[in-house]
């Protein structure tokens, strides 16, 4: 297995590291996390295609399992909000929503989820599976990445791994990952 360029980790750690956490300090509560509209009410672009409705329909279910996500101690214990699954509302959202969540609570995953873009990463580095021990991501140059961030570079690049002029690669420049659209989240 070959390490990430360093041009890679260089661009992340000087753009995407600050960027994507005053993105989840920006989610000021359960509602607002599970709604995926931040404190100044933009909706996270992951969950762009995604009626409001259907994202205030999430979030109340997500509601009803306040007490429970308030006792968590561990990320495991957030993701649980699978079952809060609705019509409409993927893995992905359900992913995004645990992480906001985690955050709000100082929690880190355990494990690396692999969503979409992540996943799609993470295969070009020869990684598979839904969820990877985050050791196995230590010999590529990200052993100082935290969890949440190892899943959001692999997202981010996974365009990347298998360009042969990283020097010109159109996606070195970080596409926009973050929130673009007026919301509902008026909390």
């Amino acid at each position: 297995m070959n390490k990430v360029d360093i041009k890679l980790i260089n661009a992340f750690l000087e753009r995407d590291r600050q960027n994507i956490k005053a993105d989840l300090e920006s989610y000021k509560d359960l509602y607002c996390a599970a709604t995926s509209y931040n404190s100044s009410n933009i909706k996270h672009g992951h969950q762009r295609r995604i009626n409001p409705n259907i994202l205030k329909e999430f979030a109340q279910k997500v509601l009803e399992k306040e007490t429970e996500l308030e006792n968590a101690k561990s990320f495991d214990d957030i993701y649980t909000i699978k079952s809060c699954k609705i019509y409409k509302i993927g893995r992905l959202a359900i992913y995004d929503t645990a992480i906001r969540i985690a955050y709000l609570k100082g929690l880190e995953p355990t494990e690396v989820y692999l969503q979409q873009g992540a996943s799609w990463g993470a295969h070009k580095l020869c990684i598979h599976g839904k969820s990877v021990n985050r050791d196995k991501f230590d010999d590529l140059g990200l052993k100082d990445f935290k969890i949440h961030e190892i899943e959001c570079f692999l997202c981010i690049y996974h365009k990347c791994f298998d360009c042969l002029y990283i020097d010109s690669c159109p996606y070195i420049v970080t596409p926009t990952l973050f929130p673009t659209k007026k919301g509902i989240c008026k909390r």
